[in-house]
């Protein structure tokens, strides 16, 4: 599918990010294209499909700089293209997770994409944030998002996943792992950790990128540094066995 737009709103704005009115008009048309659905419940088709995103990037002439503008004009750090949410779906599907949790949910622009999805594969799904992150408090939210803390919802929900985008400089995983049921930690950000997450996430914890879900999506910082990795908690019991825990663990055993 071609796509015909010219995205001047954006690359006016690039080309002259200090004048007021180029960057009110980007502003308009930024929230625009990357706005919640109207009435909600859609599912992922309100997300610009990844033709629009792979448009965008090759007009822009420094695409990682167009990713910040457009991560400031909205709020989000987070840009999945409308394929992206089927692809966790199967990936969950395929684990036999029953039960997924949206850690830092912000506004719920990717919630709105997943709980349609979650409902007809069968997974019941909780969204939640604090509310004290830096998304643009001016722009309209999902009624899907609750207010709360995510450590406290893995506790009490009871997920076996829980997808985190871009969580927050030194925020770790690893108190996620305390909750009884929880197996996986799907983080979307960059490698490492400290610039998303923790550092020691990533030196105690097994990991492994997924090539999955890292394909259709991309982060505020350029599609160059973004990835979505998967972390587990090795089971002491299976490693004490030979087991090779660079592999994360199988599917959740049925009644889990």
């Amino acid at each position: 599918m071609g796509v015909s737009e010219n995205f001047a709103e954006l690359l006016d704005y690039l080309a002259n990010p200090a004048g007021f009115q180029t960057r009110r008009r980007f502003t308009r048309w930024a929230r625009a294209k990357l706005s919640l659905p109207a009435g909600g419940g859609v599912g992922p088709g309100y997300l610009p499909p990844e033709a629009w995103w792979q448009a965008l990037l090759a007009a822009a002439p420094e695409p990682d700089t167009a990713l910040a503008a457009l991560s400031r004009a909205t709020g989000l750090y987070f840009f999945p293209s409308r394929e992206w949410p089927p692809r966790l779906m199967r990936f969950l599907k395929k684990l036999r997770v029953t039960r997924l949790l949206e850690a830092g949910a912000g506004r719920g622009y990717v919630s709105e994409a997943l709980a349609p999805l979650a409902r007809e594969a069968g997974l019941q799904f909780l969204a939640v944030d604090r509310g004290d992150g830096e998304f643009a408090a001016d722009l309209p939210a999902s009624p899907l998002v609750r207010a709360g803390d995510a450590f406290h919802a893995a506790r009490t929900f009871r997920p076996q996943a829980i997808f985190y985008a871009w969580p927050p400089p030194g925020q770790s995983v690893l108190p996620f792992f305390d909750a009884p049921e929880v197996r996986y930690v799907i983080v979307a950000g960059e490698a490492g950790g400290g610039v998303t997450g923790s550092r020691k996430d990533w030196e105690l914890l097994p990991h492994k990128k997924s090539g999955l879900l890292s394909r259709f999506c991309r982060g505020r910082a350029g599609q160059a540094h973004h990835q979505v990795t998967i972390f587990w908690q090795p089971d002491p019991e299976s490693d004490r066995g030979g087991r090779d825990i660079s592999r994360p663990p199988g599917p959740v055993k049925r009644g889990g």
